[in-house]
């Protein structure tokens, strides 16, 4: 070979090596971030929307719906909670309730149908707004580059791996949040590489008031990334902070809901979506995810705290 010839070759041999080493790095920043959200590294309360709600001008009454999901992401709310459920013929869709009696134009169930069937239906509450598809709200999200969680409910294990099999995970895997009542993460959430939030037993309720259940709890939250409570007056532990405090050691939030729910599990004198319940549920209880029906005014107040 010529010693042209050999420089020829010397530049392809090193353009094709760097193409290779962009390439992979382009591929792994699409796969996700190994389960985690950029927004973990907060330090402030995360605010977490309930079914998509949002309180703010030209939003819908309607639940889960791609209108408000957009607004919320416009709005940089951190996580967006949605309910799934999957179409007879395999279409992953967002609608909370068992049935489809009482909140559309629709009846019976959501499984029982095809996504032609589910496409036709408009909600009561807001005829303009028809059940949306997962996937419809993941493009939103990837469109938007907001940093945004959707922590996806009513969504089982093998609803989990279906949605998976269809691919709506790839590229924003470090965004999905799923929650079970199991510390221990399904097979499919692993291999869906997407985050895990389990739900404090309602069989520690009322024993939250020693370190060594404390600790239990803590132990067994290993590797999940939030946490929600499920609390009562009793549980001392876990409304004077000591939990957070060594949940976050182990890089798990702990997530409190503030609408829905019952008394008996949600902590009595915590309830309800205000401000002066937020406080309770900030300090002394440090909580780092707040699931609210009223989104910006939560945002507002936690801004005006910090």
């Amino acid at each position: 070979m010529t010693r042209k010839g050999k420089i020829i070759f010397g530049v392809a041999i090193g353009f094709a090596l760097v193409s290779t080493i962009v390439l992979f790095l382009v591929a792994r920043k699409r796969k996700g971030g190994g389960g985690k959200s950029s927004l973990l590294k907060s330090d402030k309360t995360l605010v977490c929307t309930h079914i998509a709600n949002i309180d703010v001008q030209g939003s819908s009454k309607a639940q889960n719906n791609l209108r408000n999901i957009g607004l919320n992401l416009a709005n940089d709310i951190d996580i967006i909670e949605m309910d799934v459920q999957i179409t007879r013929d395999g279409v992953p869709v967002l609608f909370h309730d068992n049935t489809l009696n009482e909140r559309t134009n629709g009846s019976g169930k959501i499984q029982d149908k095809t996504w032609a069937d589910i496409s036709q239906l408009r909600y009561n509450s807001d005829t303009s707004q028809g059940i949306a598809k997962l996937s419809d709200a993941i493009d939103e999200l990837k469109k938007s580059g907001k940093p945004s969680i959707f922590q996806l409910d009513k969504c089982d294990s093998g609803e989990i791996q279906k949605i998976n099999s269809l691919g709506l995970f790839r590229g924003v895997e470090n965004q999905m949040l799923c929650k079970g009542q199991s510390f221990t993460k399904p097979s499919s959430v692993l291999e869906a590489n997407v985050m895990w939030m389990p739900i404090i037993p309602s069989s520690y309720v009322g024993k939250m008031n020693s370190e060594s259940v404390i600790d239990e709890i803590v132990s067994k939250c290993q590797g999940s990334q939030f946490v929600e409570a499920q609390f009562s007056d009793a549980d001392t532990l876990l409304i004077d902070g000591t939990l957070s405090d060594k949940l976050n050691k182990i890089g798990c939030k702990l997530l409190v809901v503030a609408v829905g729910g019952s008394s008996d599990t949600n902590g009595k004198s915590f309830r309800g979506d205000s401000s002066t319940q937020w406080a309770k549920m900030i300090n002394p209880m440090k909580a780092r995810a707040i699931m609210t029906n009223r989104p910006l005014a939560l945002k507002n107040y936690i801004n005006q705290a910090v």
